[in-house]
């Protein structure tokens, strides 16, 4: 008797929480409408077709703004998540929102009576901005248009959902874009090995946090097939996502795949729009990025006229110096925050270097030459016939150049020193940066062809020696390399990277523990400058974007620092 007493409670309350209840006895729940159309012709995604349905609530006001889900793998009328809607939007638990359910792509055979082809793992298990980049520059557009509708352009005013291949196919649109979508709802998602998904907790780990609030659920007895287990890579992401500090709430459903989807929709919604229309904020991420970052600080803009930054280099009083290939000049960021011109003609440079008198150092490609020049722009040549890519200073009067051999077509690299050249590696398929640790012991070269960077000992007479890939850097679904830019060490010893993925920092002893995106685009050349030395710049082709950090610049022009291990 007492377990059918329990039992009754237990409906009487569900049906009280459900969705489809009534507002009251006098109140009716106003009803949205479905609608659909066929999409094809995608630049992102060539040759699919696909469906895309659309929930237009009755409350939609073509003066305001509305609110936008958006869910793949389509709509299923069973499953009647336009009635739930409805009632959200009727409780204002949620605000006016469109629902846009869209199937994954599929591609016709070229041949007759051959099958379609799917394009959904594709879609929905790369680890990468493509999809959000489809949903954002073809999908919406479409949507508005196709419906006449004024749909928000605000990321916090989006929620994007799915389940499996579609669950992390919504959560990666708003790691890459959380400007577009801050707001996920993720069912069994799909964080194993198809398309490098199986990375997202290590990625989550490390990266800075982002402005993203989620509802997350995995099923106890799960899928698990050759990609891996979907519980035990749920729980990791569960545990990764406490681990650096997001808004989150992780289900654990006793059931199989995408257990729960439908019944816990209402209760999802409501715990990612609470709050609206306040923003969501940032996590406090990771211990080690901590390390790094300072809470209050972010990334700030500085207002240049550049249009192709290719070098970029500090002095000893935090002076920014930076060079403009398509101007040919070198421009001064001062401690006031003012761009002035240092040099009317750059000499083609492609890297730039202070010394320990704070002399700036430059080389080209173009030229083959190495210049000297004083704080006032008077120049010498130090060095020719070296057609150099990047050059760094180090103290007692040497340079380490990178380079192509115009004879061997080979990279190379060269110590100039006292009116002397010394070829010191041949092997380098393409150098990317020179940084060396505060203790002078060790310099590293990035490889942009590939995602390492190498590590040497600084031997006798500064020959190079115990040549190591030694540091292991992130790289993308689709993309052959982490796309190394430049680099540099913080006097502290952590090694910042330039990669596709932002600034990935690594400890002295390898792993890398940190990575901050970029919010400009890609980062080609960093540096620290500042009037503490600690703030960190980053330059982005025609942007530069700086922020203050835990780290202090390191230079020629800087005593000796001991090396401390890191931690874990």
């Amino acid at each position: 008797m007492n377990k059918i007493i329990i039992s009754l409670l237990f409906l009487v309350t569900t049906f009280q929480n459900s969705p489809f209840a009534q507002l009251n006895n006098s109140e009716k729940i106003p009803h949205g409408k479905m609608v659909s159309f066929v999409f094809s012709g995608s630049k992102l995604y060539p040759g699919t077709q696909r469906t895309i349905s659309v929930y237009l609530p009755e409350q939609l006001n073509p003066a305001i703004p509305a609110c936008v889900y958006v869910q793949q793998d389509g709509f299923n009328a069973g499953q009647k998540l336009d009635l739930i809607l409805d009632t959200l939007i009727a409780r204002n638990e949620i605000p006016v929102t469109v629902g846009i359910f869209v199937t994954p792509g599929m591609v016709p055979s070229p041949i007759a009576n051959n099958p379609v082809r799917p394009n959904r793992c594709f879609e929905y298990d790369a680890v990468g901005d493509q999809y959000v980049r489809f949903i954002m520059e073809e999908v919406l557009p479409s949507v508005s248009k196709e419906y006449n509708l004024n749909l928000t352009k605000n990321g916090n005013d989006r929620c994007i959902g799915g389940g499996s291949s579609g669950g992390i196919a919504a959560f990666n649109a708003a790691w890459e874009r959380p400007d577009a979508f801050s707001r996920v709802y993720c069912a069994s998602g799909s964080f194993v090995g198809f398309r490098f998904g199986n990375m997202f907790p290590t990625l989550v780990r490390k990266t800075e946090a982002k402005p993203i609030r989620a509802f997350t659920t995995t099923g106890t007895n799960d899928m698990e097939n050759c990609a891996g287990d979907w519980t035990l890579l749920d729980l990791e992401m569960d545990k990764a996502m406490k681990f650096s500090g997001y808004d989150y709430r992780f289900m654990e459903l006793k059931g199989g795949h995408v257990v729960g989807w439908k019944e816990h929709f209402a209760e999802a919604m409501r715990y990612l729009w609470k709050d609206w229309p306040t923003s969501i904020k940032a996590g406090i991420s990771a211990p080690r990025v901590r390390d790094i970052i300072l809470p209050s600080e972010s990334w700030q803009e500085v207002k240049v006229n550049a249009s192709n930054i290719i070098a970029a280099a500090a002095n000893s009083n935090g002076e920014v110096f930076f060079s403009d290939g398509n101007q040919n000049k070198i421009f001064k960021i001062g401690l006031d925050g003012l761009v002035t011109t240092f040099l009317s003609n750059a000499g083609f440079c492609n890297g730039l270097s202070f010394g320990e008198k704070d002399e700036l150092y430059t080389v080209s490609e173009k030229t083959g030459k190495i210049m000297c020049y004083d704080n006032l722009g008077k120049g010498k040549i130090i060095e020719q016939g070296i057609f150099g890519h990047n050059v760094f200073s180090i103290p007692e009067g040497g340079l380490y150049v990178t380079g192509k051999d115009v004879v061997s077509k080979t990279i190379k690299v060269w110590l100039v020193k006292n009116g002397k050249k010394m070829l010191v590696d041949n092997s380098l398929p393409f150098a990317a940066g020179i940084a060396m640790t505060p203790d002078r012991g060790f310099l590293t070269i990035g490889e942009g062809s590939s995602h390492w960077a190498y590590s040497y000992q600084v031997g006798a007479a500064g020959k190079l020696i115990n040549k190591e890939r030694f540091f292991t850097l992130h790289t993308q679904d689709w993309e052959e390399n982490a796309g190394t830019e430049d680099l540099c060490y913080d006097r502290e010893g952590h090694l910042y990277v330039a990669t596709r993925y932002g600034i990935q920092v690594c400890a002295w002893d390898g792993p890398t523990q940190v990575i901050l995106p970029s919010p400009a685009g890609r980062i080609t050349r960093i540096c620290f400058g500042g009037n503490d030395l600690d703030m960190l710049f980053a330059f982005c082709g025609d942007k530069i974007i700086k922020r203050k950090v835990k780290g202090h610049s390191l230079g020629a022009y800087t005593p000796w620092t001991k090396m401390t291990p890191g931690k874990l």
